[in-house]
């Protein structure tokens, strides 16, 4: 009786944990973790439409209508069938460090452009996602960032991204969901930085936005 209880137990330690799903996108976060962002609109079916239109028409993916609509086959869809439209609202930013800006958005000498802002702050200071969203990056030296040090890069709705650079440490990994306030990293100086601080942006669709815009 005792072997067998010792086997049991051995065999209950040895049992793994299930992996957790991985997410594909922001969408996935919004959907499995009830974040904000995410409202429903309705589609009226005219004569001519398709499903492939409509989702071009809403910059939506068609599979997500499909999904979304529980349609079976979607080749089939008929005039006045409403149709469940998914619409994401733009992230509502925090800030990820508070403090003084030693470095603002835009031109940098004659040449020189900043992409982002400058936030000095002591070395183990913790940064705060700006913004609910899904981690889409993290790491050293990334492609395209090489002298930003350690990195994270968060993705939010409506084609926005948030980054956060020179890190001391990153607490989150690739895949990752995270909400606003949250404590992502450290500030560092890791990189090419002359101080301790964060470089933080904002971009749109690839592009740099000014973030005093959009910060509180």
């Amino acid at each position: 009786m005792l072997l067998l209880i010792l086997s049991l137990s051995g065999a209950c330690a040895r049992k793994k944990s299930p992996p957790l799903t991985p997410k594909k996108n922001v969408k996935d976060c919004i959907s499995q973790n009830k974040m904000l962002g995410e409202r429903i609109i309705y589609h009226i079916v005219q004569p001519g439409d398709t499903l492939y239109k409509i989702s071009r028409l809403y910059n939506v993916q068609l599979g997500e209508l499909i999904r979304l609509n529980e349609i079976k086959d979607p080749s089939h869809i008929f005039v006045g069938q409403a149709l469940k439209i998914p619409r994401y609202e733009n992230p509502q930013f925090i800030w990820p460090v508070k403090g003084r800006i030693s470095s603002y958005f835009g031109k940098r000498g004659r040449k020189g452009f900043h992409s982002g802002i400058d936030i000095p702050a002591p070395k183990g200071t913790p940064i705060k996602a700006a913004a609910d969203g899904m981690v889409v990056k993290s790491g050293k030296s990334l492609d395209g960032y090489a002298k930003y040090g350690k990195i994270i890069i968060i993705e939010h709705t409506n084609g926005i991204r948030t980054l956060y650079a020179h890190n001391r440490v990153n607490f989150v990994k690739a895949g990752e969901c995270v909400r606003a306030g949250d404590i992502i990293g450290e500030v560092g100086s890791s990189g090419n930085a002359s101080g301790s601080h964060l470089h933080f942006e904002i971009r749109k669709n690839g592009r740099p936005l000014n973030p005093l815009k959009y910060l509180p």
